[in-house]
């Protein structure tokens, strides 16, 4: 009886023995498995790190897109009068990349070693007996030739609200003088009126500023490029250059007033009697600056003008023949006029009689641009069919602070 019970004692040992031994195998084959993965994760990530790697993780997608537009290709050479439209499958898709995997090896001249799944891939985009259908290459990148307009309310002073408006305490008042005591017969400035009597306010109201984008499904799914990031480009440049009219040579109404308004309270030089009528000569241009009070004559000081203008001041020399603009290597090569930088401003208008093409000031001290909240979207699917419309909404002010910080030439 002992001897059994010492069998069967032994037997659950070797038992245990096997079932342990085993569960070490197994472990083993585990941590072999996560072994390799953390090399093929840290590889890739070595690979993303490296200059030129962030394109990594767009490589499969590029060349899916590649793909279909290679089985479009094939399927309008295949059915040229097929007016039902295609959409390729996904195992046509993986059959086009392998087919670009092989013809990429025999541009290498390494037909050899291709694969018997590449070969049979590559025999489906042949074209006759002796040629192959080349696929298609897409960019990521859109071209452009648009032209900007200036971005002018960049110059001026910007400021954020949380409230519909800002409001600004506006001083208009100026204390007396000071007096010696010797001079006084009891003390100075007597009697001196209440500082809030010359303390005024000035409220901009922050405007609704609305763009609405329509795009279609086919757009949508089918974009070869990052199409989030176009349709946002061009919603902003929609914004921007509203705003700028607005600050520009807007009417107050429902927008920011602008600088060139005449209610802007701007204070306006005409040129010389001596220019001829029609144009500006460069005594205007000294004239203009200086009869700005010289405490606005700092670092955020400009001449605003459009190009033509700019061109036309290009030509022009002072007394001695010299050159009116002088290049400011300092500044990467910025063009100074009498010491002061110059901004084009393409929303300024050209040189004809009365119009005021030239202005000078110190921008961030004369005008506000006031923000509300950031640009929002709304996503609506269903209002317009087939289309999805994309609704951005802002809330901008803008309105002159401090009028006499500028100046305007009004040409006769």
């Amino acid at each position: 009886m002992a001897h059994a019970d010492n069998l069967a004692l032994a037997e659950l040992v070797d038992e245990v023995r096997k079932a342990a031994q085993s569960l070490e195998a197994g472990e083993s084959k585990t941590n072999q498995r996560i072994d390799h993965q953390a090399k093929s994760i840290d590889g890739i990530l070595v690979r993303l790190n490296r200059p030129g790697g962030e394109h990594y993780a767009n490589d499969n997608v590029d060349k899916r897109k590649s793909a279909t537009e290679w089985c479009i290709v094939k399927h309008q050479l295949s059915s040229p009068k097929s007016a039902d439209e295609y959409t390729p499958s996904p195992s046509e898709i993986e059959t086009a990349m392998l087919a670009a995997k092989g013809l990429d090896r025999l541009f290498r001249g390494d037909a050899s070693n291709i694969e018997p799944t590449i070969k049979k891939a590559l025999s489906s985009f042949n074209l006759g007996s002796n040629g192959f259908i080349l696929p298609q290459e897409m960019s990521s990148t859109v071209l452009t030739c648009i032209v900007d307009p200036t971005d002018i309310a960049g110059l001026m002073g910007n400021v954020t609200t949380s409230a519909g408006s800002l409001k600004f305490f506006i001083d208009n008042a100026r204390m007396q003088d000071s007096v010696w005591a010797c001079e006084a017969s009891c003390f100075a400035n007597n009697p001196q009126g209440d500082l809030s009597d010359g303390l005024g306010e000035l409220e901009i109201k922050c405007e609704t500023l609305r763009h609405v984008v329509c795009a279609g499904s086919d757009l949508l799914a089918d974009a070869g490029f990052p199409i989030q990031n176009w349709v946002l480009g061009k919603v902003q440049q929609g914004f921007r250059n509203t705003i700028n009219n607005a600050v520009t040579v807007g009417d107050g109404l429902g927008k920011p007033l602008g600088i060139l308004n005449p209610q802007s309270g701007i204070p306006i030089l005409t040129a010389s009697e001596n220019t001829p009528p029609g144009t500006f000569t460069w005594q205007d241009l000294i004239q203009l600056k200086w009869n700005l009070p010289v405490q606005y004559h700092g670092p955020d000081s400009a001449y605003l003008m459009n190009q033509k203008t700019f061109a036309l001041c290009l030509t022009m020399s002072d007394a001695l023949g010299r050159p009116l603009m002088i290049d400011n290597p300092t500044q990467g090569g910025q063009f100074l006029l009498n010491g002061s930088p110059i901004v084009i401003a393409s929303q300024f208008p050209d040189v004809a009689p009365g119009a005021c093409p030239v202005a000078f000031g110190d921008w961030k001290n004369a005008y506000m641009v006031v923000t509300r909240n950031a640009t929002s979207m709304l996503v609506d699917p269903y209002s317009a069919g087939w289309c999805t419309l994309m609704k951005f909404e802002a809330r901008v002010g803008g309105a002159p602070t401090c009028p006499n910080a500028a100046r305007l030439l009004r040409v006769q």
